[in-house]
């Protein structure tokens, strides 16, 4: 398989059953403050301050994802400090695997500023400086072995393994049937050359993304002619638009009252991922995804999403529509 030509690989009828799947990526505690208004430069505006919650996209969409009940593992390049354990605590309370986080002393403490005002937020990510994250031959195996990696460019991008770059670990991964699924969330332009997304099977992404995404030059039928499975743009509460080889479909949204839209993104993202590992279906992904998005703006928090698939498909009966989703089987169990 070339890096310009990945191709769609194929996991074999002898691979193992992926009874998990991996989040590697970002946690982080959220500071959060409520303004009157959005400043300007030069402003001066007065805040209330509001309960800190845990965060990181990552990290949420690890959250949402296994309280639907499928085994997770959160990966992460981190420091070992007081407020590092206070977050990982968190994750392992909740079910989820920490046993091959990365622990690097020079990466700073992980925190985030979001800024509430009105039904709109501003997210203040501070940069961790994270250039180099060695990856184990144990680590890429527990990868390997997994049905999703769930990450973003600014996480993978710095991924080696001896003298393989991130390019050329996303290969091996969809050589061994991995789904590599990315969130470009805003897209960050500086991403745009990285080359990863040439190995994606799933690539999320907003409108403001989506915008910048193909206004970089990003050709996205050519993605879905080779690897790429499903391109989904979320719209807010107008829902979502998901890409596949077959054309577009516009998939309507739920218009809620919002309090909190921090983390719907992620919500709509892991929700995604339970609904399509479940039905094998991405129309009807799209629909459970956009259902679970809006039941989480209705409370503060990036994990606000985080609740039982019996609720939402509650919710979308309560819109007159109906999802039977399966329970999952029993590889996904154990991890």
């Amino acid at each position: 398989m070339s890096v310009n030509n990945p191709g769609r690989a194929m996991a074999s009828e002898s691979a193992p059953a992926r009874g998990y799947s991996v989040f590697f990526g970002d946690v982080a505690i959220d500071e959060y403050y409520v303004a009157p208004y959005f400043p300007v430069g030069g402003d001066k505006v007065s805040v209330e301050t509001i309960p800190e919650e845990f965060g990181g996209m990552c990290a949420n969409a690890a959250s949402i994802f296994a309280n639907y009940g499928i085994p997770t593992s959160f990966m992460s390049q981190l420091n070992s400090g007081l407020l590092t354990q206070r977050l990982l605590k968190d994750l392992t309370d909740s079910g989820i695997s920490t046993k091959h986080v990365i622990f690097d002393e020079s990466v700073p403490d992980s925190k985030c500023i979001i800024l509430l005002s009105g039904d709109q937020h501003i997210v203040i990510i501070p940069n961790l400086g994270i250039s180099h994250t060695e990856i184990t031959p144990e680590a890429f195996e527990h990868m390997a072995n997994a049905e999703f990696l769930f990450t973003s460019q600014t996480d993978s991008m710095p991924f080696r393994m001896g003298a393989k770059g991130a390019q050329e670990i996303f290969r091996d991964l969809c050589d061994r049937g991995v789904k590599i699924v990315i969130d470009l969330d805003v897209y960050h332009l500086e991403n745009h050359p990285s080359g990863l997304i040439e190995y994606c099977d799933i690539l999320f992404m907003n409108s403001l993304g989506f915008q910048r995404f193909t206004e970089c030059g990003n050709d996205v039928q050519r993605l879905l002619n080779n690897r790429t499975t499903a391109i989904i743009v979320t719209k807010d509460s107008e829902g979502c638009d998901l890409y596949t080889r077959d054309g577009i479909e516009s998939i309507p949204g739920y218009p809620v009252e919002p309090i909190d839209v921090t983390g719907a993104g992620d919500t709509f993202s892991s929700s995604f991922l339970y609904a399509y590992s479940t039905t094998n279906d991405l129309a009807a992904a799209a629909r459970f995804a956009n259902a679970a998005a809006a039941l989480s703006i209705g409370k503060v928090g990036g994990r606000a999403g985080r609740t039982e698939a019996a609720t939402v498909r509650a919710f979308m009966a309560e819109q007159g529509e109906r999802l039977e989703l399966t329970t999952p089987s029993p590889q996904h169990r154990s991890m």
